[in-house]
């Protein structure tokens, strides 16, 4: 006699007003009502707010050969390691995106659902590049990468990485749900939830403080409207949009501001680099070459560098750098914007080549991190959207940045400053010394 197959109904794992119509495959609730009853009654967090970031590999990877930059896939990955048995190689970081980039620390696991792996990132495959098959984690601190990594190598890490799994011919486990994962913390040491929670400060926020402006302002009496035709016109400047800038309430708190602390011109404590390089040196050689997509605006790092032949960007190739320079972004519509492109250059990123969309800060005695600040502060911000000029191609000269008012604040805040961006940019990983 034939058995028949048995269905089971779904309202066995989920009542209907609990059903999440993105996922209506049973499995997933089965698995969820047994995570819920180990894992939601324990102190937890979800995988997200331990990591930097989470992504996946890249599809770009083309010409490979026999030496270079290490090309990681799943077959690549045995217990617990990278094995560079048969790996493949690409000649530079040409096309290549930032997110597919790994360093050591990072923790990469397995998006193929049937062949589940999980490995750390040693020394030896920093800077190594991963196939789309992988995911790449970037825990914030060393001891949430201990935590996230003991985890998913337990019976109920593996069954937590298959919530995050979405149906389809080839089952893959999805970025957006493995970052809802719950991760318990370990309870048997206060400590360490304690110490996760202060890693979890917003540090942006922390420095943000250290404005003290109510930014929104900026948007009163910014008027399509304002008559800006009146008594302030000067001939040098007949575009609208700096007669709107100069007639907001953030403008006007600035001059408040001025009279009350001190402020001086940026060119008092930092350099403007105006060398630089010399084609012919170059000319036949292949070049580290910094964009504006090699820079993680977020955190105002470089990410990474291309390795490309000087002759291909020899028309934008103009700063040879050192540690601890600052880029600045001085053309295009985000001048004096949050967006706007800045970063410091890391000591393993020297002698690398910037583009001359940028230009190059080198300061005096102050340290870089709290130069970098004040670039990002609103008031220097509003300076650097008025004095930047042309409509389609707005860009900064280097005469008008120069007289940029930087705040100079008491030496016991810059270093705080200074502390506070240094972990929030990832501490170790951020060597300018």
């Amino acid at each position: 006699m034939k058995r028949k197959s048995v269905v089971i109904p779904i309202y066995r794992y989920i009542i209907p007003m609990n059903l999440n119509t993105e996922r209506l495959d049973p499995h997933y609730y089965e698995i969820k009502e047994k995570l819920n009853m180990k894992i939601e009654k324990v102190n937890s967090a979800e995988l997200s707010e331990l990591c930097e970031g989470i992504t996946d590999g890249t599809r770009n990877a083309k010409d490979f050969s026999n030496e270079g930059i290490p090309y990681i896939k799943i077959s690549n990955i045995n217990n617990q390691e990278i094995q560079f048995n048969n790996v493949s190689y690409l000649a530079n970081y040409l096309g290549i995106e930032s997110k597919a980039i790994i360093k050591k620390g990072d923790i990469l696991i397995s998006k193929i659902a049937a062949i589940p792996k999980v490995a750390i990132v040693d020394e030896n495959a920093d800077g190594a590049i991963i196939s789309p098959d992988l995911l790449r984690l970037r825990p914030k601190n060393m001891k949430a990468k201990d935590i996230i990594f003991n985890f998913l190598n337990t019976e109920l890490g593996q069954l937590s990485m298959k919530l995050a799994v979405t149906p389809s011919v080839i089952p893959k486990i999805s970025i957006k749900e493995i970052g809802k994962l719950l991760i318990p913390l370990d309870e048997q040491s206060t400590n360490t939830s304690m110490y996760l929670n202060l890693e979890q400060v917003n540090y942006k926020q922390l420095l943000e403080n250290f404005y003290n402006v109510d930014e929104k302002r900026y948007l009163e009496n910014l008027s399509p409207n304002l008559i800006w035709v009146s008594k302030e016109l000067s001939p040098d400047r007949l575009d609208v949009l700096y007669y709107q800038q100069c007639n907001t309430r953030l403008y006007m708190d600035f001059k408040e501001r001025l009279r009350n602390e001190e402020w001086v011109q940026l060119s008092e404590v930092v350099e403007i680099v105006d060398k630089t390089i010399s084609p012919s040196e170059f000319k036949d050689q292949t070049i580290s070459y910094i964009g504006i997509k090699n820079l993680d605006r977020e955190k105002w790092l470089i990410h990474t560098t291309e390795k490309v032949p000087y002759k291909t960007v020899w028309s934008r190739a103009r700063y040879e750098l050192k540690g601890g320079d600052i880029l600045l972004g001085v053309i295009g519509t985000k001048v004096g914007e949050k967006e706007q492109p800045l970063a410091i250059v890391p000591n393993h990123f020297a002698n690398s080549i910037a583009s001359n969309v940028f230009v190059v800060l080198r300061t005096f005695y102050l340290p870089e991190r709290y130069i970098l600040w004040c670039l990002t502060h609103p008031f220097v911000r509003l300076q650097l959207r008025i004095k930047s000029r042309g409509g389609i191609q707005p860009f900064l000269s280097i005469h008008d940045l120069k007289q940029v008012l930087v705040p100079k604040l008491p030496i016991n805040k810059i270093n705080e400053i200074d502390s506070i961006l240094e972990s929030y940019q990832g501490g170790d990983h951020l060597d300018i010394s």
